[in-house]
């Protein structure tokens, strides 16, 4: 069953909205003021998305709106004085603290949702960028946990921005954002993160008697070898994509 909290998070989407439309404000201005993409905005206030603990924080601080209202729907719209302002990090903190759950396999859990750590370097759905991890619970994103697939210590799911259009014909819009988990097999047919060196690209991968084909949607095609895969400077297929949440629409 959803926890109180848990619900009182994503109505804040719509206490949101609410706010944005009593002051006329479109999306993008909004988002603009704030340091963040439309596309961002529009998902928290449709509930596609949870607010992040740095969006809050970083909306509160723009706009003077009280956490209370925003996050529990209680109070005025707007906090009392400028001198709440610390208080207001610290009711924000609170409230995710209170959810929060650290699992044994190190990742935080709220209700249903685990919060995977966000990559700082984009994937390419094409020739492939640098990447490497790094665990920050205000950056992280919130995912369904039956999704997300098996938690393990040590090979964790974690979040891929990527980039390019090699990828859209396997459902892999532009600008998309993965969730990779590396404790999940790659059988053939499944779509993965791939390293070269330090590179890092998606691609659908199939068994042949001597290796894998990568394949990008377009036709494109590498073949690796298994002992390609055996060398330390081989290509790596580094885990299985299990989410992918797309941009949201234009028109939005």
């Amino acid at each position: 069953m959803e926890s109180s909290e848990t619900r009182h998070i994503a109505e804040a989407g719509r206490r949101i909205k609410r706010y944005r439309t009593s002051r006329n404000l479109t999306q993008q201005r909004l988002a603009d003021s704030i340091g963040t993409s439309r596309g961002y905005l529009a998902e928290i206030e449709r509930g596609v998305k949870e607010p992040s603990f740095n969006f809050l924080r970083k909306l509160l601080g723009t706009t003077g709106l009280s956490s209370e209202w925003v996050l529990r729907g209680e109070g005025a719209m707007f906090r009392e004085t400028e001198g709440r302002k610390g208080a207001e990090r610290r009711d924000i903190e609170a409230l995710f603290d209170a959810g929060l759950e650290k699992l044994d396999c190190g990742l935080y859990a709220l209700g249903d949702k685990i919060y995977v750590p966000l990559s700082s370097v984009m994937a390419c759905c094409g020739a492939g960028f640098e990447i490497y991890e790094n665990y920050n619970i205000g950056e992280a994103i919130a995912v369904s946990l039956k999704a997300a697939g098996v938690l393990r210590r040590g090979a964790l799911p974690y979040a891929v921005k990527t980039e390019g259009r090699s990828m859209e014909g396997y459902g892999i819009k532009e600008g998309s954002t993965v969730i990779v988990n590396p404790a999940e097999d790659v059988y053939s047919g499944c779509v993965a993160l791939v390293i070269y060196g330090d590179r890092a690209s998606i691609k659908k991968v199939y068994d042949t008697p001597d290796g894998k084909d990568l394949l990008a949607s377009g036709g494109q095609k590498l073949h690796v070898t298994r002992e390609d895969l055996s060398e330390d400077w081989g290509p790596r297929i580094c885990g299985r994509v299990m989410i992918v949440i797309a941009p949201p629409d234009d028109g939005i």
